[in-house]
């Protein structure tokens, strides 16, 4: 008997597809509106999708854990997609989203984050009109102290689309206690957020207090990313905001309803 071949995908040089659909979103063009939404989780996708004018005219949820509802909002086509987490899937996500749509691309996070400064009280949202730097974990370092050499700051900030920042988060200010601030992305949850595990060697004791010095007021682990490519690219504007889940400095944590 003989086999059939057939390529897993195309194009492994470029944006891969699989059968015209994007390899980790999983969408093709005509399937994804200009205007976007991204969130982290996907019960905060349901709660959106729940202010649509009615159920979405589309959806999907990829192999690799994207999930994409495309419906209209006051008329106007939008679409709402899951990330997940970190940078490799925003990554992934504006990568992929622009390739598919054509013309101009519209892209504003809706994330959560953790609060620095003493007004990113946990419900608040931090909208980040002054854009994001983005902290790392330095594996050149020896982490035999608490030097600076062990996470890098960026000394470059990613900007937001300036108009559509400030109609965000004006928008935002009719309905929530809204903080200006700039964000910070870390590249991990743990040791460059500055949470302190005994079961590594992280010598990450001033992170926070190095974050606060270059006027921080919100950390996550995604909105650089958008920020930065967006600036990047063909055609994107971008921009940001975060609800504060909890307030470093004073340990208060947002609470269940």
């Amino acid at each position: 008997m003989q086999r059939r071949s057939s390529q897993y995908y195309h194009d492994t040089n470029g944006v891969p597809l699989e059968d015209g659909r994007t390899h980790h979103v999983g969408v093709a063009k005509g399937e994804v509106a200009n205007r976007i939404v991204l969130v982290g989780s996907s019960s905060r996708a349901v709660t959106l999708c729940s202010l649509l004018d009615g159920a979405p005219q589309f959806s999907i949820k990829s192999h690799r854990g994207f999930e994409t509802y495309t419906g209209t909002f006051q008329g106007t086509p939008v679409s709402i997609i899951t990330t997940g987490m970190g940078g490799p899937m925003m990554d992934f996500a504006v990568r992929e989203l622009r390739h598919v749509v054509d013309g101009d691309l519209v892209m504003v996070r809706l994330g959560s984050c953790g609060g620095l400064s003493p007004e990113a009280v946990p419900g608040a949202v931090v909208a980040n009109t002054p854009g994001s730097v983005r902290i790392a974990r330095n594996f050149d370092a020896t982490f035999e102290d608490e030097s600076d050499a062990n996470y890098v700051i960026s000394q470059r900030r990613a900007a937001p689309d300036v108009a559509l920042a400030q109609r965000l988060a004006a928008e935002l200010a009719r309905d929530c206690d809204v903080v200006y601030g700039l964000n910070a992305s870390a590249d991990s949850f743990y040791d460059a957020q500055g949470r302190v595990d005994a079961n590594f060697r992280d010598c990450n004791g001033n992170v926070l207090e190095r974050l606060r010095a270059r006027g921080v007021a919100s950390v996550e682990m995604e909105s650089f990313y958008l920020l930065h490519l967006a600036a990047h690219g063909t055609r994107i504007r971008a921009a940001t905001c975060a609800i504060v889940a909890a307030n470093r400095g004073t340990g208060a944590v947002v609470e269940k309803d």
